[in-house]
């Protein structure tokens, strides 16, 4: 499990594979082929070169080794992981929309409202 880490750098979620997880370890969405979902497969955004972006393009998270992007915070060192619950089977994603070009800029979403 890889932390997710907001614009203070704080560690607000965890991904594995393309699964995501809260903090408990509860599966919350997933990432399929750059586009970012939540559990209902709504469309929330991207996940390119290790930012989350809504959908302007302006970022909402990271995780380590992110490029291409504001400049990321250092990173306070995450909790020990918790033990993630068996992710459900996922329904089929929606074509996602052509994602924006990517902004330098942090966005007003905070974690919470973009995977929910």
């Amino acid at each position: 499990m890889e932390p997710i880490f907001d614009r203070q750098g704080r560690t607000i979620s965890w991904i594995r594979g393309r699964e995501l997880f809260n903090l408990q370890g509860r599966s919350i969405g997933f990432v399929s082929n750059n586009a970012v979902f939540n559990l209902q497969a709504n469309y929330k955004g991207t996940f390119t070169n290790g930012f989350f972006r809504d959908r302007n393009g302006n970022a909402v998270a990271f995780v380590r080794g992110a490029t291409n992007g504001p400049i990321p915070p250092i990173p306070n060192i995450p909790p020990i992981p918790p033990i993630q619950n068996i992710p459900p089977i996922h329904p089929i994603p929606p074509i996602p929309p052509i994602p924006p070009i990517p902004r330098l800029g942090w966005s007003a979403i905070e974690w919470n409202g973009f995977i929910n």
